[in-house]
């Protein structure tokens, strides 16, 4: 699920940023910012998986059923999981150098990768489906991206110092995957017989008859019904 879902979101911003883009899931590093990279690219590195509480199903059971009606197995609620990843923008060579006094080319253009993520997480909550791979695509259920969240979560902050690097303009992407389990066959075989019986039973001896009764009613029976299912297989008189 992991690996379909950063196929997914590498082509959900693939359709974002400008043609050329690269996408990078590794930790940044810091001979990225050392260095000019050949071509401008987003950095995606997942931090964080956790459940994602609000976008459960309800809990229990399906039944899945075959074109005849009958009951093939048993399926598991959908969950959801909450995948966090560390966005960082990295442009490409700008030609000229900037001046101390000047803000950096490469910097704006940086936040102006960043600011067309956030732009398109505001116009859509949901990834397309022509962007969706492998387990997700065949789910066919929704996966919902959002970024700068605002649920409590484990906050991005901490990671520089091991990265090696000084803090730099990022934002944090959150998508919500579902899992659907696999369906459980193993079930007990179909009700063979389902018998039914009746009886009648006396009415119990302390019994008061209400008042203006006959003595008709004094005597009063019980009906009692009884239902019961047969589930294990006919077993032939012979094979006894």
């Amino acid at each position: 699920m992991l690996r379909d879902a950063g196929l997914s979101l590498a082509k959900w911003v693939g359709s974002v940023v400008p043609p050329g883009t690269g996408v990078r899931f590794d930790a940044p590093q810091a001979d990225w910012s050392a260095r000019d990279p050949d071509t401008p690219f987003i950095g995606l590195f997942l931090y964080d998986v956790r459940g994602h509480g609000q976008d459960l199903s309800a809990s229990g059971w399906t039944q899945v059923r075959d074109d005849d009606g009958r009951v093939v197995g048993r399926r598991p609620a959908t969950r959801y999981y909450r995948l966090s990843y560390l966005v960082t923008a990295w442009a490409g060579p700008q030609g000229a150098e900037s001046g101390p006094s000047q803000p950096s080319e490469r910097t704006l253009e940086e936040h102006r990768l960043l600011g067309l993520l956030i732009d398109t997480c505001s116009n859509k909550d949901t990834v397309a489906e022509v962007h969706l791979t492998g387990a997700l695509a065949m789910t066919g259920l929704p996966s919902f991206v959002r970024c700068a969240g605002d649920e409590p979560g484990r906050s991005a902050q901490g990671l520089w110092p091991g990265f090696g690097l000084a803090p730099r303009a990022h934002l944090v992407l959150e998508l919500a995957v579902p899992v659907v389990p696999p369906m459980v066959t193993d079930l007990a075989p179909p009700a063979r017989e389902i018998a039914l019986g009746a009886g009648r039973l006396p009415a119990p001896a302390s019994a008061a008859a209400p008042a203006g009764a006959g003595p008709a009613d004094a005597g009063r029976t019980v009906r009692r019904w009884e239902r019961r299912s047969i589930n294990e297989p006919a077993v032939r008189p012979e094979a006894r």
